[in-house]
């Protein structure tokens, strides 16, 4: 491995391996590591919507209450650093790079080849290992069951609500999907189950019961509603009540990912860590989530937002009205990829917008904007403007200074606009970089 260039390059030439959705492949791989996944306490968290959100929530709650923390979500927006994450930092590059490089000559050595995404998982497990966190919060990638991340034996396990997202994995009704996600229901472990659904409510509490496993569900054990202040809520727990939480990241529907964010919170405190009251509230009040009604520019105001299925849309929809007026319509750039109903959330956002730029943001397998385009010219303005730079330029040129654009669709797509937004700041990367 001689440059940094050529670590990352082989790297992704990973992807063409596909997805793998089994598990002994990577426990044989971790085997070669000395299971670093087995040193790790950690919280395990799955779900279609918000898990992300909550990993960064419970992250930040942690962390404030001292606690060193690892974190790991995916995919990543600007760097693939990003995905692996310590008190906040990123893992510097050329750590990165050096981590690429060992993990390489172990598997070759071995005949083990891995994904993209196992390889990637691998390498968190033994970062975070050999950082010695105290708690690593890992997201999943897909699913839950076979997802990769799941060899590992947390102390708590989440599930956030689900929706219809890689049904070729995860099966095509609510009740397949939540077996997939409870999956990371481990024997003898607690479990936050954030889920509505009362058919997956009760396959996930059947599961739990199964396995031994207590568990606090929303709407039953743990409960949420709005304050006064739309940046605020009350939260019931099993032995906490809070009023005015402030939740820094900006949308009600965060409201539901920070009560169970808290749900979390509780059941670890449980179990002998300290959290407390000072430590919830300063945690909420200063997560950082990038590209979550991420404003990253004034006049005009530039919004990003992950949303890239039809759940998370729906919640953009009903955000946008809090959060701008019935009367505001942003003009709105898009593009997605092409396993998302792209024609249902073209038929959310268009009657909330005042027209559309259709673009094609570069990595995995987007729908060509000539394709959009068809789904949205019936319902708004529209344009194709391929290259996502060029479409954010030409926004920015033709909207007043009191307007709005919001670009949404695909995590790809922000990525790609954030990274011309940070390029502008004289900036590289969305965090800092953790200590080397």
């Amino acid at each position: 491995m001689h440059t940094t260039q050529q670590a990352i390059d082989w790297l992704y030439s990973l992807e063409r391996r596909g997805i793998v959705y089994k598990l002994e492949r990577m426990e044989r791989a971790l085997a070669l590591l000395g299971d670093p996944h087995l040193a790790l306490t950690a919280v395990h968290i799955a779900g279609t919507k918000g898990k992300g959100s909550v990993a960064a929530m419970l992250d930040s709650i942690l962390r404030a209450a001292g606690y060193r923390c690892g974190l790991y979500t995916k995919p990543h927006l600007v760097s693939l650093c990003e995905r692996f994450r310590i008190d906040g930092s990123q893992i510097p590059m050329p750590v990165l790079t050096q981590y690429i490089g060992r993990l390489r000559d172990t598997f070759e050595s071995s005949n083990v080849e891995l994904t993209f995404f196992e390889f990637t998982v691998a390498m968190m497990f033994l970062y975070f290992a050999e950082q010695d966190v105290d708690i690593a919060i890992i997201e999943t990638g897909m699913g839950g069951r076979l997802d990769s991340t799941n060899v590992v034996r947390p102390i708590l396990s989440v599930i956030t609500p689900l929706g219809f997202d890689h049904t070729e994995y995860l099966g095509s009704t609510i009740e397949s999907i939540a077996r997939e996600k409870g999956g990371i229901i481990k024997p003898y472990t607690p479990a936050v189950i954030g889920v509505h659904q009362p058919e997956a409510r009760q396959l996930l509490e059947t599961i739990a019961q199964e396995r031994r496993s207590p568990t606090v569900m929303l709407d039953r054990d743990f409960f949420f509603e709005g304050a006064s202040n739309p940046r605020c809520l009350k939260y019931r727990g099993v032995n906490l009540s809070l009023d005015e939480v402030e939740v820094r990241l900006p949308g009600r529907f965060q409201h539901e990912n920070a009560a169970i964010a808290l749900a979390a919170s509780e059941m670890i405190s449980a179990m002998g860590y300290t959290v407390s009251e000072r430590a919830i509230r300063c945690g909420l009040a200063q997560v950082v989530w990038p590209g979550r009604l991420d404003t990253v520019h004034e006049r005009p105001r530039v919004i990003l937002d992950c949303a890239h299925n039809e759940m998370s849309v729906r919640a953009l929809v009903e955000a946008l009205e809090v959060e701008l007026g019935c009367d505001v319509k942003p003009h709105l750039i898009f593009g997605c990829q092409v396993d998302k109903d792209w024609k249902k959330m073209a038929e959310l956002l268009a009657p909330r917008v005042s027209d559309a730029i259709l673009t094609r943001a570069a990595p995995k397998q987007p729908v060509d904007p000539q394709r959009l385009a068809e789904a949205f010219s019936p319902l708004t303005p529209t344009k194709v403007i391929r290259d996502p730079r060029q479409a954010i330029e030409l926004a920015l040129k033709n909207s007043a200074k009191d307007e709005i654009i919001l670009v949404t669709g695909s995590i790809y797509l922000v990525g790609e606009v954030y990274s011309y937004f940070l390029a502008r700041q004289g900036r590289s990367g969305l965090f800092p970089d953790a200590a080397a």
